[in-house]
């Protein structure tokens, strides 16, 4: 009478099969760094929206500054980012960047309106406001 050998993997699936864990265990731990990374590099950055609301009225990115200004009111603070040159039919033109900073109190967020020129490009959503 001859006895079968013992599996020895039964409730452990990486013992005994050193090829398969092989195999996978490269991936597993790239997804695992992928995710650990990005969840906390993302932690703290700002989220980028598509629109705003203030007061009621939707503000989008495209609008002009006179029209965040009439749906949203002055800024907290407006800050000079720098220029950008920009090729025209007729040479160079430069566009002022400026960011626009709103806080609409301690039940919201801050956000950061970004312009070039005189058009909304980004809206950003800081921390909590105070």
């Amino acid at each position: 009478m001859s006895q079968s050998p013992i599996p020895t993997h039964i409730g452990r699936p990486w013992a005994g099969r050193p090829g398969k864990v092989r195999r996978w265990l490269p991936f597993f731990l790239l997804g695992l760094m992928v995710c650990v990374f990005f969840g906390t590099f993302g932690a703290g950055a700002q989220d980028s929206l598509f629109a705003l609301r203030c007061s009621g009225r939707l503000v989008r990115i495209g609008d002009s500054k006179v029209d965040v200004l009439a749906k949203c009111g002055p800024p907290l603070y407006e800050q000079f980012v720098g220029e950008r040159k920009i090729r025209t039919r007729f040479g160079h033109d430069k566009l002022i960047l400026e960011d626009w900073i709103y806080n609409f109190g301690p039940t919201d967020f801050i956000h950061i309106l970004r312009f070039e020129g005189s058009r909304l490009v980004e809206i950003l959503r800081g921390e909590r406001g105070y």
